[in-house]
């Protein structure tokens, strides 16, 4: 097996190639492993049950105990807490922004501050989200570490 490695600016996310000449149980194996390395939540939208990406997901939020997670196309509800969100979800590059909302760095397009001294986080699809002062540590610290991935 030849394994080659590429880096492309600005490619948007990493891709990965299996090129074979024969479907064999190692080829197989191969690309279940490398399936295996993407993560899904469940949520539910009209009686249906989802799995969602993770790389899909914008922010989630809490609203009178209920859970929700925003896509790019959808907005489903789940059964999780935020709490238990944050902790399957931070490895994946989430931030608490709020009590009752985390969202993904990878769909963070910038922060400004308001007129009153609030803070707002503008995701990539034009959705704003309110950042709590006392969680802007986490932005930042989550700032600097993709600062450092990116050099």
């Amino acid at each position: 097996m030849k394994l080659i490695k590429k880096q492309i600016d600005g490619q948007a996310e990493t891709e990965v190639e299996v090129r074979y000449a024969k479907m064999d149980t190692e080829v197989i194996k191969l690309i279940e492993r490398i399936e295996q390395t993407e993560n899904f939540i469940c949520g539910t939208d009209n009686g249906r049950q989802y799995k969602i990406r993770t790389s899909d997901i914008y922010y989630a939020e809490s609203v009178d105990k209920k859970t929700f997670i925003y896509t790019k196309e959808a907005v489903f509800r789940s059964n999780l807490r935020l709490y238990q969100l944050i902790e399957i979800l931070k490895a994946d590059d989430f931030v608490q922004v709020s009590k009752f909302c985390l969202i993904n760095m990878n769909a963070l397009e910038s922060i400004r501050t308001l007129f009153n001294s609030r803070l707002e986080a503008i995701l990539i699809n034009g959705e704003k989200v309110n950042v709590s002062r006392t969680y802007l540590t986490n932005v930042n610290m989550a700032f600097a570490s993709k600062a450092g991935d990116s050099e």
